[in-house]
Order: structure tokens, then C-alpha cells, then sequence
């Protein structure tokens, strides 16, 4: 079937968009958080191969610093002022345009107006592998079984 001038049908069936890529995730990755922020990044979609831009890493160390080290869900004015006690070049234009992308893959949610990663519902909300597994992970199964059954489904309709 051709649609002509009118969207997909299918486009209203996409809950979120992941980028996830498979990388090596050799020792030396984990020798300084700078490095480990830029292979989360990395893989997780969130910078992309050759990128020098930083401003996403200083957001997630941003993020790792309150909801780790301090335990405590920033507004977005408190991160911001944060980063510039970093000495860290970030506008609030392109704080909340990152922020929004983090929050439309389900990395980060706000609630009340503060921000944090986000979590399972039944777990500690300080949790973050639980919140991480809770909205990426699980997700991302759900979708590689759906992937599994419809390729099985072609496979099907291929074999008449």
C-alpha cells in the first residue's frame, strides 16, 4: 500500500527512539570518569563517533554529581549553576535541549521540577541501574523479541 501526502500509519506505533551502538569496553575506558562518560555517551547513542562537543558529558557528569555523590535531584537551575562553578561553557537554551533529550529516551525524568535519572517504580529511587534497567533495558528486549517474532513473521509469509 503507497500513502500519498499523509504520514505512515506505522510512525504512531514509536514510543521512543534508541540509538544503542556495541562497543569494546577495553580497561583502559574506565581509567578516569571523562572516559567512561564519553563510552556511555558513546554507546548509548547520545554523541556520535567523531563528536568533540562536550556539553552532554558535562551534563551526565553534572548528573552523576548530584543524584551519586550528593543524593539530591537538581532543577534544572542548579545544574546549570553547577556547570558554571565547573568552569563549564553551557547556555540554559542548550541545557534544556539536552535535558529534553535525555528525558524523551528515558534516561532522566522530572518530577515536580527537579531532575534525576529515572527510575523503577519498585525499586530505590536512588537506584540508578535499576531505573537504567527499568527504562532502557527492559524496553530494549521487549523490542529485540518483537524484532525476533516479526522476522519470523516474514520469514513465514516468504515460505508459501
Amino acid at each position: 500500500m503507497f500513502f500519498v501526502g499523509s504520514e505512515f500509519p506505522e510512525a504512531s506505533y514509536v514510543r521512543k527512539t534508541f540509538t544503542l551502538r556495541k562497543m569494546d569496553f577495553p580497561p583502559e575506558v574506565a581509567m578516569t570518569k571523562r572516559s567512561l562518560l564519553r563510552w556511555f555517551a558513546l554507546s548509548f547513542g547520545l554523541i556520535s563517533e567523531k563528536e568533540s562537543r562536550s556539553t552532554i558529558l558535562d551534563i551526565l557528569d553534572g548528573f552523576f554529581y548530584f543524584q551519586v555523590s550528593k543524593k539530591y535531584a537538581p532543577t534544572t537551575q542548579e545544574l546549570l549553576v553547577h556547570l558554571q562553578e565547573q568552569q563549564k561553557k553551557v547556555d540554559e537554551k542548550l541545557l534544556r535541549y539536552h535535558l529534553k533529550r535525555l528525558i524523551d529516551v528515558g534516561l532522566v525524568e522530572r518530577r515536580k521540577g527537579k531532575l534525576s535519572f529515572a527510575s523503577d517504580p519498585k525499586a530505590d529511587p536512588n537506584d540508578i541501574i535499576s531505573g537504567f534497567n527499568h527504562n532502557i533495558a527492559l524496553p530494549m528486549q521487549d523490542t529485540l523479541k518483537d524484532l525476533g517474532e516479526a522476522m519470523q513473521k516474514i520469514k513465514d509469509n516468504y515460505n508459501i
